[in-house]
């Protein structure tokens, strides 16, 4: 039987959250220091530049939120799960690729983990264990439903073993 892929999925943003709210504090941060209510002396310059210091110093801090962002991002792009007709895969990362596969064959269990904010907004984790090694398909959407096409594929493999 040929092996086709059923769903290929992402993380949702949630994942980096910590990462998008530096982004938002550090732009408030640099708004702040920009237009902020004290006023460095106008000597204090950056010859080279032209720009007052405080001015340089917000750019700076918005510039450190602007990476945050973009590598919350990168990270989400770079990670994908797929589950096939016969295993689960993980792939991480762009330049230095890691792929970790399980085969439905070899999986003891597969289990829903929610925080009180993941069922809310319906989202969750799905933890594939093998009773020597685990994967962890984190912060999917639609998680339900993914859990129950995994255990329905699980059973399937089991009944043709």
């Amino acid at each position: 039987m040929a092996e086709t892929t059923l769903l290929s999925l992402r993380p949702t943003r949630l994942v980096y959250l910590g990462r998008y709210l530096v982004w938002i504090i550090s732009w408030v941060a640099a708004a702040v220091v920009i237009l902020g209510p004290w006023q460095l002396p106008s000597t204090w310059q950056v010859p080279v530049l032209n720009i007052k210091v405080q001015t340089l110093l917000g750019y700076i801090v918005g510039f450190l939120g602007l990476l945050a962002v973009l590598s919350a991002e990168f990270k989400r792009f770079a990670t994908r799960y797929l589950v096939t007709s016969t295993r689960v895969i993980r792939r991480d990362g762009v330049f230095r690729r890691r792929t970790i596969e399980m085969p439905f064959s070899k999986v003891e269990r597969v289990e829903l983990d929610q925080s009180v904010l993941q069922r809310i907004l319906r989202l969750g984790d799905i933890v594939i264990d093998t009773g020597e090694d685990t994967l962890t398909l984190d912060s999917l959407r639609h998680v339900n439903l993914v859990h129950g096409e995994l255990a329905k594929l699980l059973s399937e493999s089991g009944r043709r073993n």
